[in-house]
């Protein structure tokens, strides 16, 4: 359980006035500062520092959409793409009971973003996991319960106080037999022009292997390679309109989204192609990738506190990462293509 973060704090966080700042400070400062000083190199994200491949994709959005749907990025026709799986757990850990995570990065994206590194530039981010719900309510709560591990050593006093966050993170704790074969969530919401929703990525039929052996530690990577060998795999990208702020709140993160409430609606269609993932550099490439919710429009801004927070911590940990790795801290302008050699 974020047994990661447990690392040796520099100076007690305040969460209360300025829980962002702490959070940097908890995530940056010490936990990836404490994994540099002893030697870790490439140096890697403060979380979700698992890899189990990067592949290229396409972003094929609903044709005939209707126009209430056509906001922002789903006003356009087809993208491309490059998505990250990872893992919430050391990279040494076993892919057993992780929690199990999904970037996408779009390309070609016009118009201004929210994160002022990139403004100009035109990419998009995406940011998923394979639960539906967060295990914290809003940025103070995060930041109490990352002090418990990072800074106390010891979880049990905030989660005694927390019953929601406990059960939560114990439903977190699910096998998960393959990254193309299960349901991701954003768990937090964002804009959708004047409404608010809730990402969702569905698969559908993925490419048929025999599981690897889940007494491998790195199962899932081998289960996404030989996938991914056989043929090209897709997800339904949904939307989950919030219709009763009441029932579905913005900076409760805890709540779920029932979809009898409101049923997700697919907008578009993410095609990861048959590629092999092992190509050289591909995985280079995908680990120098950053992602950052606030990569996005304006129509499309991320909601709640602890999304504010991750603007600050995410930006923070990619500018710290690619300085320590000699990697250029520029969004890349065109997405690489597939190796073919």
């Amino acid at each position: 359980m974020q047994n990661h973060l447990s690392q040796k704090a520099t100076a007690a966080p305040d969460c209360n006035s300025d829980p962002a700042a702490s959070l940097k400070k908890m995530f940056i400062d010490t936990t990836m500062g404490n994994r540099i000083n002893a030697g870790q190199c490439p140096v890697r994200r403060a979380v979700f520092l698992k890899p189990h491949g990067v592949a290229k994709a396409d972003f094929i959005i609903m044709p005939g959409l209707p126009a209430e749907y056509k906001v922002g990025i789903f006003a356009l026709d087809q993208l491309e793409a490059w998505v990250r799986f990872s893992s919430d757990t050391l990279p040494h850990s076993t892919d057993v009971k992780s929690t199990v995570g999904v970037g996408i990065k779009l390309f070609g994206v016009p118009g201004k973003k929210l994160l002022p590194s990139s403004e100009e530039g035109t990419t998009v981010d995406f940011l998923l996991q394979n639960m539906d719900v967060f295990f914290v309510n809003n940025a103070t709560e995060m930041c109490q319960f990352t002090k418990a591990g990072v800074v106390d050593h010891n979880y049990d006093n905030f989660l005694k106080d927390h019953p929601v966050t406990q059960q939560i993170l114990d439903e977190m704790e699910k096998n998960v037999t393959s990254c193309l074969a299960t349901d991701y969530w954003s768990g937090l919401p964002y804009a959708f022009g004047d409404r608010f929703v809730k990402y969702k990525l569905e698969p559908i039929d993925p490419p048929f292997t025999t599981p690897p052996s889940q007494n491998t530690p790195d199962y899932l990577q081998a289960d996404l390679q030989a996938r991914l060998n056989m043929g090209e795999a897709q997800f339904r990208f949904m939307v989950q309109f919030s219709t009763d702020l009441e029932k579905m709140p913005l900076d409760k993160a805890t709540v779920r989204w029932e979809e009898s409430e409101s049923a997700p609606i697919q907008v578009a269609t993410l095609v990861i192609r048959k590629q092999d993932i092992t190509n050289q550099g591909q995985r280079e490439y995908g680990e120098n990738l950053s992602f950052n919710p606030w990569r996005t429009l304006e129509v499309h801004k991320p909601q709640g506190t602890i999304s504010d927070a991750r603007k600050i911590v995410y930006q923070a940990g990619a500018d710290l990462r690619h300085y320590k790795n000699g990697v250029p801290d520029a969004e890349p302008s065109v997405p690489r293509q597939l190796n073919n050699y």
